[in-house]
């Protein structure tokens, strides 16, 4: 068996031949793996997300636990101050479909949780107070409109069946203030997906009333929102402001982010609000 010369020690061989080794195509080899459950934490069971951790018996932990246990092994007590990096490596190849029933995506391991937070099939309960009711974000928008639009009496029996028409993005879209005192409006989308769920309120108050609007989707994008009341005399009352993403709607007004109009120009002006994400206030 051949020795190694004095300056050629294994670590560098070893090395070398890493250096050297062939490449593969990406399909030479592929696997299955039979159980998700071994890229769960073993200890919340939720799964594992980068960076994971882990002690020098090599019992790993996702980061939040190890944060909860003050960087102690749950199962041997030792220090879970180091990297588990092949397990890392493993998370960012492999790929698995969304677990929300209709959702075809197909996601790294890595970015399921994130995927599901913004899924329009993952199940939420309905972000308007006082309601208890569960659905997917794909079917908020038909409930919203059935059980938390709020019409004037009179609007609602010269009409008894309305529809709201979807919002284009950058385009003014009316709205009938004095018929409604929330109004729920759908974005109109080509893209895979569902659209955003805007919802516009007017509140009553002493002063007059407070127009409002805000998001209730589970994106991430930024919005912003120009409500523009027209008078008969061709005069303009124009209010800009970021479109508030909430997760509960609430029937008490708004303490910022909203319109202020006194109460005897309302029925006077005609209504109109456009809505533009971020990445087109230029335009």
């Amino acid at each position: 068996m051949k020795g190694f010369s004095g300056d050629e020690t294994p670590l560098a061989l070893l090395t070398n031949r890493t250096s050297q080794k062939r490449p593969r195509s990406p399909t030479e080899r592929t696997g299955t793996l039979l159980d998700l459950d071994v890229t769960d934490c073993p200890i919340c069971y939720h799964p594992l997300t980068i960076p994971i951790f882990q002690c020098d018996n090599g019992h790993i932990a996702c980061s939040t636990c190890c944060q909860k246990l003050s960087e102690k092994c749950a199962t041997c007590s030792l220090p879970t101050l180091s990297r588990n990096r092949a397990m890392e490596r493993v998370l960012e190849l492999l790929k698995v479909p969304c677990p929300n029933d209709g959702c075809s995506k197909i996601v790294t391991c890595s970015e399921t949780a994130a995927h599901v937070k913004h899924c329009p099939f993952t199940q939420r309960t309905c972000p308007f107070s006082s309601c208890d009711f569960t659905c997917s974000f794909k079917d908020l928008f038909e409930h919203s409109v059935a059980e938390h639009s709020i019409v004037e009496p009179w609007y609602a029996r010269a009409y008894r069946s309305f529809s709201t028409r979807p919002f284009k993005c950058g385009t003014p879209e009316h709205i009938h203030l004095l018929a409604y005192k929330r109004l729920i409006l759908k974005e109109e989308t080509t893209e895979e997906g569902e659209g955003e769920i805007v919802v516009v309120s007017l509140f009553d108050i002493p002063e007059g009333q407070i127009l409002y609007a805000c998001c209730i989707g589970p994106g991430t994008d930024k919005y912003s929102y120009q409500l523009k009341l027209s008078s008969h005399c061709g005069d303009d009352l124009v209010f800009n402001s970021n479109l508030q993403r909430v997760s509960e709607v609430s029937n008490e007004p708004p303490n910022a982010h909203f319109m202020l109009v006194s109460s005897y120009m309302l029925p006077y002006l005609k209504s109109d609000i456009c809505i533009k994400r971020e990445d087109s206030l230029g335009s």
